[in-house]
């Protein structure tokens, strides 16, 4: 994961205020007496207001971590060998179709069990995998930093060679777009840094820092 310079002031102050309002809900609701007809119309509240507090966490996640494949990732990665519950990946993905996310890493080539919890068997993907064409097809992101990240959270502690950054990026710029990065706090080093890397080859050194 990584550390950003950047705040989250008010994505945050959003997340804060639709749980509290969320709670606020619940305290009111009569614990005698209660209605099926007001629990419905309490239960489209606190839905909405959880919504809301999904929506913010998304935007933090976003920021911090490009989309919701990575997240999950790196997460798993984070925790291999652990029996990791549906609400934590539902809670650092931040969207509803969580688990459509662990279809595609499966087929990316990620080793994920599931039997009520989800459970990541190895720590990486096999060199051959890691280096191959489709999971740079695969690479979703919608801005050139977050498919470079995702590209690296994949592949690592595999290599990336100048060409499939490129080619991921998908502009000429994404030595930049790479600088910007180890800016926010991602540990990517270059050639210069690790002699172990080839010329001009870049490699997410770690997942935590």
């Amino acid at each position: 994961m990584t550390t950003s310079p950047r705040t989250h002031r008010e994505e945050l102050d959003r997340l804060e205020q639709a749980l509290e309002q969320a709670l606020e809900v619940v305290r009111a609701t009569p614990r005698e007496g209660l209605t099926a007809v007001d629990w419905l119309e309490t239960a489209a509240r606190i839905g909405a207001l959880v919504s809301e507090a999904r929506d913010a966490s998304a935007d933090v996640r976003e920021s911090l971590l490009g989309g919701a494949r990575s997240a999950v990732l790196l997460y798993l990665r984070g925790h291999v060998g652990e029996a990791v519950p549906p609400h934590a990946l539902e809670g650092v993905s931040a969207i509803r179709a969580w688990e459509r996310r662990i279809r595609e890493l499966r087929a990316i080539g990620w080793d994920i069990v599931s039997a009520g919890t989800y459970r990541l068997n190895t720590d990486k993907l096999d060199e051959a995998t890691a280096q191959g064409e489709a999971i740079i097809d695969s690479i979703k992101g919608s801005t050139p930093k977050e498919r470079l990240i995702e590209y690296l959270v994949h592949i690592s502690p595999w290599p990336a060679s100048p060409k499939h950054l490129e080619r991921v990026a998908g502009v000429p710029t994404w030595r930049q777009e790479l600088r910007e990065l180890v800016e926010e706090g991602w540990l990517i080093r270059s050639s210069q840094d690790d002699p172990e890397l080839a010329s001009g080859f870049y490699r997410l050194a770690k997942l935590e820092d």
